[in-house]
């Protein structure tokens, strides 16, 4: 065993490179498992028990006004064990600048009889004192517009100015991420906060007097939601009902849960790659060891080491380059989990989120890494127990030579030098080794893609939304349902304003069989010129007179198509119990890369909901200069809730897509390592198989670089059909990615733009260049003398 011991150091010094580019591998593919699933569980954890702390509600209800004396007669619904109610007004932050586009959610606190459900989490500072112009409002705000505790803000609230002083910050379980709307897409503290507030001193400001306009609720341990759901429905009809959200589509958890989940699919998938990778090379590298050792392990066989004894020598090089590989990527993995929590925790606000030491993550990926590691070591050692002592030790038998199929094209073979013929009969005649290289150069150039369209699919996400379907300048957002027509034709005589469109965006449930979809139905005047519906082709699609059009993304979870039935209901139809569900017919499906709604003109739609004209919004199209005076003018409007403003969003958005851009640099930096590494490694050995050969055309005159041609036009045919494989495995991998992370928020396109392909192109060729210049210094330093001098 001393023997073997011996050797085992000896070949490993000899072929240092080799092993650590495959522990190098296996190491970023571990990291990446490793960071993610501790990140993920740690998230999770923290969300668990923040939920479990805060008693989170499992519905929440929108209504115009409910009697707060009538909010305990609910408890006697069946299925709902608990239920409060609250006041929840979006105000606006006045400062400086008079034209500031900053909001506050004020949502209501009894301090007098703490609430039950949703309960806050103190993080500094202390509570408002009842009746008091006193509020708390989340972290993010407070650190993005730079305010201290007992700083004061001044907001609009109907109207009217009141000035409240900031007590502490707080964190509710309802609002970890933060958005205004589930349209936004991304979380803006800067211009959007939440602030609660003693319930008596906003009574004071509000129109609402002895009424609630939200309720929150949990329900009995087995209950249905949906049962829960319809009653509510006719018990809160009469008191301006707008919609029943049970918790799985209440934005903040919906995000929070749809990120927790994608992360875990890409923890489990993209390891994978990266540790096959690491297999094929080391399954190329131990069966050229063994091939090239064939005399020795004939030697050992007759000196009476056992098959298991030798086959246990050569697995030990797969067993420890998965131990190290295992250890180092789990153990930076861990580590880079840290700074990753602390990433999140600005995007996801979670009290007790940190990260920890995870033994059983570490242990998994041990586990992981040696069992790719042991299994391409076992295919690569089988051959072994087949050979026999004297035949071991002879030299095998050369393979049959013949002409492969480009030698058969005559006009461009004849082109070629010498030195590229060699090396294109070397890759066509080892056929299982150079398609375990093809496959590995093919993997690499899809990961490649994929870094580089992923930029494409957040900037497709995000322009075609805000460029080609939201044409309007302003959006004004009513505050409650009305005709529309005043505020309308106010606007369209403003000076700079060439359009006003009204927009009605009606809650509904729409069902095909036992499937199900809470959504928001947009009602669009017919030829509307300030929102685009697009196909797949982004041509415009007209809406229905009748019937709806569904997004791709909605049609997909109700399982219905075009010329399908839907039933459709809505909180704010009023309807009779014999009308009560109405049936749809599906006109058509779009593409929708943010939201999942469907579509409907908007008389067809007033008919359906029996209110006559109403509308909850105005689309408004304005010449620039002038946005800052209209959005001044209506701000305070009465029947204006909000003003929002596409270019606003626009640069927010790209501001947000443009810190994104290190990801795409990450993937690609790991792939082009990942490249090196396998690409490296088949240089490597085949200077190993064939240094006699090299070595002779060394002492035949040529130079090192005439001689290195050999080798890269082996890897260039490797190059040239491994990309040829990798497209449409990059195609595959693109439409995996988008279906996995999409989801009700947003809908990623699976497009690969021709840029992308030729940026991995590039990637995996510079991959390619850099393991030659490698060889090109092990060629130079070639001892072809004493090669030639030695007898095999």
């Amino acid at each position: 065993m001393v023997v073997l011991r011996r050797k085992t150091w000896r070949d490993i010094r000899e072929n240092i490179g080799v092993y650590l580019a495959c522990i190098l591998v296996i190491a970023i593919g571990l990291l990446i498992f490793t960071a993610m699933s501790v990140m993920m569980e740690s998230l999770e954890r923290a969300q668990q028990n923040f939920y479990r702390e805060a008693n989170f509600a499992d519905g929440f209800v929108k209504l115009t006004g409910y009697p707060e004396s009538k909010i305990n007669s609910l408890t006697y619904v069946p299925g709902i064990r608990q239920v409060e109610g609250r006041i929840v007004k979006d105000v606006r932050l006045l400062d400086q600048n008079q034209d500031s586009n900053r909001y506050l959610r004020m949502v209501s606190q009894d301090m007098t009889n703490p609430p039950q459900i949703n309960k806050l989490h103190l993080l500094s500072g202390r509570l408002p004192a009842d009746s008091k112009p006193e509020i708390m409002v989340d972290p993010q705000f407070m650190a993005a517009n730079h305010l201290a505790l007992g700083d004061s803000v001044t907001t609009i609230i109907e109207g009217n100015q009141a000035v409240f002083y900031i007590t502490g910050t707080a964190q509710s379980a309802e609002y970890i991420y933060v958005m205004r709307t589930a349209q936004e897409l991304f979380p803006s503290p800067k211009d959007f906060g939440i602030a609660y507030i003693p319930l008596n001193s906003l009574k004071a400001l509000v129109k609402e007097k002895g009424q609630v306009n939200d309720l929150v609720f949990t329900l009995s341990s087995g209950t249905d939601f949906e049962s829960v759901k319809e009653s509510l429905q006719s018990e809160l009809k009469p008191y301006g009902l707008q919609s029943i959200i049970a918790r799985k589509d209440q934005t903040s958890h919906a995000i929070l849960d749809a990120e927790i989940t994608q992360n875990k699919n890409m923890s489990k998938v993209l390891p994978l790659v990266f540790l096959g990778v690491a297999a094929i090379i080391l399954y190329t590298m131990l069966k050229r060891l063994i091939e090239a050792q064939r005399g020795i392990i004939g030697t050992l066989k007759a000196f009476g080491f056992s098959n298991r004894e030798i086959i246990g020598h050569y697995l030990f090089y797969p067993a420890l380059i998965g131990i190290l590989g295992g250890l180092l990527g789990g153990l930076t993995g861990i580590a880079l989990s840290f700074p990753f929590t602390i990433l999140y925790n600005q995007f996801f606000v979670l009290p007790n989120l940190k990260s920890q030491f995870s033994l059983k993550y570490l242990l998994i990926g041990l586990a992981l890494s040696l069992s790719f590691s042991l299994f391409s070591g076992i295919r690569a050692s089988l051959e072994i127990i087949r050979l026999e002592p004297a035949e071991a030790m002879r030299p095998p038998a050369p393979p049959q030579a013949g002409k492969i199929l480009i030698e058969r094209i005559q006009l461009f073979w004849q082109l070629l030098t010498a030195q590229a013929q060699m090396g294109i009969r070397n890759a066509f005649r080892i056929k299982v080794r150079s398609l375990f290289n093809i496959i590995g150069i093919a993997v690499v150039f899809s990961l490649m893609t994929i870094s580089w369209s992923m930029q494409n699919m957040m900037a497709l996400l995000t322009t075609v939304q805000l460029e080609e379907v939201q044409k309007y300048d302003l959006k004004f957002q009513l505050s409650r349902l009305s005709a529309a027509s005043p505020v309308r034709l106010d606007l369209s005589h403003e000076a700079g304003v060439s359009a006003v469109e009204p927009l009605l965006e009606a809650p509904a449930t729409l069902r095909n069989g036992w499937r199900k979809k809470e959504v928001v139905i947009m009602g669009l005047v017919k030829d509307s010129s300030l929102y685009n519906i697009l196909d797949k082709n982004r041509r415009r699609v007209e809406v229905p007179a009748n019937g709806v059009l569904l997004s791709a993304q909605l049609a997909k979870a109700l399982q219905v198509k075009a010329g399908d039935l839907i039933e459709v209901e809505s909180p704010l139809r009023r309807d009779t119990l014999e009308d009560k569900k109405v049936q749809l017919l599906v006109q058509g499906v779009v593409p929708q890369y943010i939201g999942s709604n469907a579509f409907m003109e908007d008389k067809n739609l007033q008919a359906f909901l029996r209110q006559g004209e109403i509308s909850t919004s105005l689309l408004v199209k304005i010449k620039q200069s002038e946005v800052a005076r209209i959005t001044s003018k209506y701000r305070n409007a009465d029947n204006v809730a909000t003003i929002e403003s596409i270019s606003d969003s626009s640069k927010m958005i790209k501001e947000l897509m443009d810190s994104y851009n290190y990801v795409t640099w990450l993937y690609a930096v790991l792939g082009g390592i990942t490249g090196f590494a396998l690409i490296f490694n088949s240089s490597i050995i085949i200077l190993s198989e064939r240094k006699r050969e090299l070595a002779a055309l060394r002492v035949l005159g040529m130079t090192p670089r005439e001689v290195l041609r050999v080798i890269t036009s082996e890897q260039w045919t490797l190059y040239v059909l491994g990309v040829l494989l990798g497209i449409p495995l990059a195609y595959a991998m693109e439409y995996g990615l988008a279906q996995a992370l999409s989801g009700d928020l947003y809908s990623l396109p699976s497009e690969l733009p021709p840029i992308a392909l030729l940026g991995a192109a590039i990637g995996t060729a510079c991959s390619v260049l850099l393991a030659q210049y490698r060889a090109y210094y092990r060629i130079k330093s070639l001892p072809y003398v004493e090669i030639l001098a030695t007898r095999d």
